[in-house]
């Protein structure tokens, strides 16, 4: 049996009487700026808010959180709206996005059809200047006078071909930063057929 030499002594003698001793447990204050009985801290904002639920910190957030995008995830790991938006203004980066995206439709719709309005315009060109081409040979050889003709239709094709691209270049792109479904005649039926596969 141990004898210790503080037994049956005061604990806090021979120290300052204004002082408080350490871990002692106090009667709360008289004056309550709540009224009443004083309560815990997670009380306090009970009594302070009402009895509201106070979801502990780190625990994951109900529903979708603030930073969610109404589009859906995206295994990009950028908003879908810039993603979208991007593969238009970078032709490349369409087929990047395509391959990677994995979950969001929106994203692979917009990247899918950026990529079949490049390659469409591409096809379309080339057919068309090939078509010129041997009309231009047949013409040629049975009148040379109108090969001017050929020419003017030439230069005609190609600006429609040109400016009809990158009207819907353009209306593609502002949708898609807008986060907005926008298809473009033909290639957009394509697109949103061939967007599911592979989710």
């Amino acid at each position: 049996m141990s004898w210790n030499p503080n037994q049956g002594q005061n604990p806090n003698q021979g120290q300052n009487p204004n002082q408080q001793p350490p871990y002692t447990n106090y009667p709360p204050p008289q004056d309550n700026p709540y009224g009443g009985q004083q309560y815990g801290y997670g009380q306090q904002q009970q009594q302070q808010y009402g009895n509201q639920y106070q979801q502990p910190y780190g625990a994951p957030q109900y529903g979708a959180p603030a930073s969610a995008s109404p589009l859906g995830p995206s295994s990009i790991g950028m908003d879908p709206k810039v993603s979208a938006g991007l593969g238009y203004l970078v032709w490349v980066l369409s087929i990047v996005f395509f391959f990677i995206e994995k979950q969001n439709r929106f994203v692979r719709f917009h990247t899918l059809q950026a990529i079949l309005l490049g390659l469409g315009e591409t096809v379309v060109f080339i057919a068309f200047f090939i078509l010129l081409f041997i009309l231009a040979g047949i013409v040629g050889a049975v009148n040379s006078n109108a090969l001017g003709i050929i020419g003017l239709l030439s230069i005609l094709g190609y600006l429609v071909i040109v400016v009809g691209g990158f009207i819907g270049w353009l209306l593609g792109m502002i949708n898609a930063f807008q986060g907005k479904y926008f298809k473009l005649p033909v290639i957009g039926n394509w697109a949103e057929k061939w967007a599911g596969a592979g989710i």
